[in-house]
């Protein structure tokens, strides 16, 4: 149970995170770079990893799944172009107003649906999150990683199979220009005790990514 300073703390944290995608939306628009991604390919790149995951695990023919920092809607996209054959159950969430009304008109129908939350809306068989706990808007770890735990924890709580998010890391735990690096063995520590069997997947594309995958 969070306390009265923590709460208070991270409603600063999405207030801060809100206000840096929706000032860099205004300059870049729905596009890789509007998002604080490197470029597509990066983008693209982190979907192939998590797909081809779950793949092993679950055979991608029917399911549910929550986009948690769904932006501008480029998973959903990936997802029907690579899986044009699946029938799925796609959610997205975002904290941010500008990205949830583009998505909502843009992509809504009765299998898609968008939300302003950090958690999913009920029960999924996957939560997924990439990228979305690179950007750290404080230079305090301990806070921002005390903010990672606290979402991660309410997504577990509504994820049926897994949980899969990506993280940049190092041997030593920092942030630097803005980019929360994490310590592999920190991480799955944390995963295993808190929430279910952890299991990486790296990538010699982009060597300072993990993939990390979280079972119930």
């Amino acid at each position: 149970m969070m306390n009265f300073f923590d709460e208070l703390i991270f409603y600063y944290i999405e207030c801060k995170i809100n206000n840096s995608y929706t000032n860099r939306l205004m300059k870049y628009g729905n596009t890789p770079q509007g998002l604080f991604w490197k470029n597509s390919f990066t983008q693209i790149h982190r979907f192939e990893m998590i797909i081809t995951a779950l793949n092993k695990y679950y055979n991608l023919k029917k399911f549910s799944v929550c986009d948690i920092g769904c932006g501008y809607g480029k998973f959903l996209e990936f997802l029907r172009n690579r899986l044009n054959k699946s029938t799925f159950q796609y959610q997205g969430c975002d904290l941010n107003n500008t990205l949830i009304d583009h998505c909502t008109k843009t992509y809504s129908d009765k299998n898609c649906k968008f939300y302003k939350k950090s958690s999913p809306q009920g029960m999924v068989d996957f939560s997924v999150i990439s990228g979305t706990f690179n950007l750290s808007v404080t230079n305090n770890i301990k806070i921002w990683e005390r903010y990672i735990l606290k979402n991660l924890a309410n997504i577990w709580k509504q994820t049926n199979k897994i949980m899969a998010f990506n993280l940049l890391h190092k041997n030593e735990k920092n942030i630097k220009q803005g980019l929360y690096y994490t310590n592999k063995n920190w991480i799955k520590d944390i995963c295993e005790q808190n929430f279910g069997k952890t299991e990486f997947i790296f990538s010699s594309v982009l060597p300072e990514d993990i993939l990390i995958i979280v079972q119930t």
